[in-house]
């Protein structure tokens, strides 16, 4: 299993208006992250909660 790093930044999906994460994956570089909802994140609700507080959210 695949364990996130850290969150790097977000955006809007345009459809649907709800927010992506930009993932950084333990033990890979920047040419490996890729974007997660918010839902893909349940396992790991610290990280999404410090995420949205830093970036005032």
């Amino acid at each position: 299993e695949y364990e996130v790093d850290h969150i790097v930044a977000h955006k809007f999906d345009k459809r649907s208006r709800r927010p992506l994460y930009l993932l950084r994956w333990k033990g890979y570089d920047p040419l490996h992250d890729s974007w997660a909802s918010e839902r893909d994140l349940r396992n790991a609700p610290a990280l999404l909660r410090d995420y949205k507080k830093a970036a005032g959210l």
